[in-house]
């Protein structure tokens, strides 16, 4: 039993710990001054508490509005933009820390933190607290070392990506620029990913579900039901995934087949079982 749990938190702590690494190149955090789901700027504090969360687990934060260093304005990629969602249903409140990059894509997507609290303010406040729980096990610290590897990549090799040839005017000597293969490993995951990057069938038993793209991994629909009952979370592992649902946590990845499995840390916190999401063919 203890292996089998130690098995799991070697799991977690290499897609957490993968996930902190990717994250550590970025040197700024910028908070909007309203989420989305709120009415008002700073509604219940959120926004300032958002900026201390992140302050408090390593990261250097500023309001979308205050005056920001001059490294940051000039350089908008080497920070994120922080963004709270809320999904809460009628007894409880339930958010997520979202962090996306200059291009707009989701880097990072917490858990739900979750509160039943009735209060709007304490219970928003409980949440996004709960929430930022998964910001903190990222264990982040920015390595400047790692962003300048990211901002040093050649050009040749920024260019040479793959993709439809295109007619392209050059003055003087082209010079031929070999592109390295991509390593096997990568376009397998990618196979493997391609196979359920659209809306695909999956059965668990007679349970049959959906598989729903979105922009922070997937959703889990049940047949005939609209509202999702649980969600495959992105982590720095291609094809690994934090599975959570409202009864059961775990670490989900695709096989060859496309068939998801989930390793699913049961209630007791010592063991763990396997849950196997066939695809239909």
């Amino acid at each position: 039993m203890k292996k089998t749990y130690l098995i799991f938190a070697l799991l977690l702590g290499i897609c957490l710990t993968s996930l902190g690494q990717n994250l550590n190149s970025y040197k700024y955090v910028v908070v909007p001054d309203r989420f989305d789901f709120l009415k008002e700027p700073n509604q219940y504090q959120m926004n300032e508490l958002a900026k201390f969360l992140f302050e408090k687990y390593g990261f250097t934060a500023f309001m979308a509005s205050e005056s920001k260093p001059s490294d940051l304005s000039m350089d908008s990629c080497n920070v994120l933009y922080a963004d709270v969602i809320e999904d809460s249903g009628l007894f409880q409140t339930k958010l997520q820390v979202l962090l996306k990059d200059c291009r707009n894509q989701v880097v990072f997507t917490s858990e739900e933190g979750k509160s039943k609290e009735k209060d709007f303010k304490q219970a928003y406040q409980e949440a996004l607290r709960n929430a930022f729980n998964y910001v903190e096990a990222i264990n982040y610290k920015y390595d400047g070392n790692s962003a300048k590897v990211k901002e040093e990549v050649p050009e040749t090799q920024i260019r040479n990506i793959p993709g439809p040839a295109k007619e392209i005017k050059q003055e003087g000597k082209v010079e031929e620029v070999i592109v390295s293969a991509i390593p096997k490993k990568i376009q397998k995951e990618t196979k493997v990913l391609e196979r359920v990057s659209n809306k695909r069938s999956y059965f668990s038993g007679e349970l049959e579900v959906y598989l729903l793209q979105t922009e922070y991994g997937f959703q889990l629909v049940q047949k005939e039901m609209e509202e999702p009952f649980g969600k495959l979370v992105k982590t720095g592992s291609a094809n690994h995934f934090i599975y959570s649902t409202l009864q059961n946590t775990g670490i989900a990845f695709f096989d060859e087949s496309g068939n998801l499995n989930v390793e699913i840390l049961t209630e007791n916190g010592n063991t763990t079982s396997t849950k196997i999401y066939k695809l239909k063919n």
